[in-house]
């Protein structure tokens, strides 16, 4: 039996070849154009965000440039975190090695906390009992740590403590003592070159203890200066809260 003839297809019009042709071509360009083009992470976060945002349009420079703006802040904002905690670090190392060094673990330490990190100093170290001059023995440490301070960006915040005895034969309160000795050691690192916008002082009286006042040797441990070192991300946030409530 004969086969049938397959029935002649129609045939393709000629400028349709053309047509896929010029296509072909347009695609090609613009893979090379993406292919050699750079992306800006934050531009692209920042256009992203003007349309999940519902904002006025994607054609809203001002809006744009202000959302790029807040992600360059940000991104500064972390670096700067960053190097602070860096700085924290070798800070803190430094002070603990200076303490080993000098055998006076017992005396003083340095602490991690959440404003940043504290060195705690026992007040046999600063003062003589019941005053609030301090001592010659007290100069060399403070001139490291006002030497550390100077040259980094915290801010300093001197805290002084006692226990809840009467100290000596001192005619004011605790609380007056406590705080002439947080003002002692301010005054000191101020003249030794510390900003005094980066400086203030407290006096807490026994009303902060860090151990109970139940033993003597409690009580020794109460009987302190805390010098503590406060990031400017933890200064500038509350800072911020401070400024809002007045407004």
């Amino acid at each position: 039996m004969a086969k049938k003839k397959c029935p002649e297809c129609p045939s393709v019009p000629k400028w349709m070849t053309t047509f896929a042709d010029l296509n072909s071509l347009l695609l090609t360009f613009f893979v090379l154009l993406l292919a050699m083009a750079t992306f800006d992470k934050v531009k692209i976060e920042g256009f992203m965000d003007s349309i999940l945002q519902g904002g006025r349009g994607i054609f809203d420079t001002r809006e744009n440039e202000e959302i790029t703006r807040q992600h360059i802040v940000a991104r500064h904002s972390s670096a700067e975190a960053t190097q602070s905690q860096q700085q924290q670090q070798q800070i803190m190392q430094s002070m603990k090695s200076y303490v080993e060094a000098q055998n006076m673990q017992n005396m003083i330490s340095v602490i991690k906390t959440d404003r940043g990190f504290s060195i705690r100093i026992l007040d046999s170290v600063f003062f003589q009992l019941g005053r609030w001059e301090l001592q010659p023995a007290a100069l060399p440490i403070l001139d490291r740590i006002t030497a550390m301070a100077s040259h980094s960006p915290f801010y300093i915040s001197i805290e002084g403590h006692t226990d809840d005895r009467p100290e000596g034969q001192f005619a004011g309160s605790n609380w007056d003592l406590s705080t002439n000795r947080a003002l002692s050691v301010l005054k000191y690192m101020q003249s030794a070159g510390m900003p005094p916008a980066k400086l203030s002082a407290t006096g807490f009286g026994e009303y902060h203890p860090f151990l109970p006042n139940i033993t003597d040797e409690n009580r020794s441990q109460n009987r302190r200066v805390e010098i503590n070192f406060i990031s400017p991300e933890f200064y500038e946030s509350n800072k911020s809260i401070t400024d809002d409530n007045i407004e």
